[in-house]
């Protein structure tokens, strides 16, 4: 299991915090995070085919910024291609909606 910077680790638990402020606690993601681990936790969901509706609710509160696709793109060295690639796809996507 690759483990998580503590920067990493910090990003994860301040998006948690962001989310609670906003009524939203995003407790697959949180029991993932502990039996998994940050970074394999977040790559199994970034590459899920199918967008979390954890995603979706955080973009609804204007905190896409603070979702785990952006911890991926904030945090690159500590991830593979296609989890990057895949994060930001939905990005992508999400902003375009945006606009």
């Amino acid at each position: 299991m690759r483990k998580a910077s503590l920067a990493l680790e910090a990003f994860i638990d301040e998006t948690i915090e962001k989310g609670r402020e906003k009524r939203y606690i995003p407790t697959v993601f949180m029991g993932m995070r502990q039996q998994l681990g940050t970074i394999p936790a977040i790559s199994r969901l970034v590459r899920s085919g199918d967008i979390q509706s954890g995603f979706k609710r955080l973009h609804k509160l204007n905190l896409l910024d603070w979702t785990i696709e952006a911890a991926v793109e904030k945090f690159p060295d500590e991830f593979t291609g296609d989890d990057l690639e895949c994060a930001a796809f939905r990005l992508s996507e999400a902003r375009k909606e945006d606009h």
